[in-house]
């Protein structure tokens, strides 16, 4: 499998002056977001939803989607909060787009200062 150019296509987004929530979607992929991932956080950039809502629209499987939710809440992209109806219920909504960046930001500086890290590291033996 090839893997994408992400940084070339960063470029190309800049050069392009294309949308902040495209070049977003290519630095998420950058960072090993998969694209489920990406599309459950679009979605629900545009309304709050249950499992059940979000099964319907992507046509996914309840365990893929859970699955997917865990790693955002656990990153901090996404929120849930319960609901009351005829039973309670999770509802889940996207962490608004200033707040993913500035996550965004701080996975990009942690990995550059891992990288550095590990260049300093070698450095030192040569």
């Amino acid at each position: 499998m090839v893997k994408r150019n992400y940084i070339a296509d960063m470029e190309n987004a800049l050069k392009g002056r294309k949308k902040p929530m495209e070049l977003l979607h290519l630095i998420l992929g950058f960072l090993d977001f998969k694209s489920t991932e990406i599309k459950i956080y679009n979605l629900l950039l545009k309304s709050s939803l249950t499992i059940k809502q979000i099964e319907r629209q992507l046509n996914l499987s309840e365990r893929t989607i859970r699955k997917h939710i865990k790693k955002l809440g656990q990153d901090g992209f996404i929120t849930r909060k319960v609901e009351q109806g005829k039973r309670l219920k999770y509802v889940y909504r996207a962490v608004p787009v200033k707040e993913t960046w500035k996550k965004v930001k701080g996975k990009l500086q942690k990995t550059l200062d891992e990288i550095t890290k590990v260049l300093e590291t070698k450095a030192k033996f040569f």
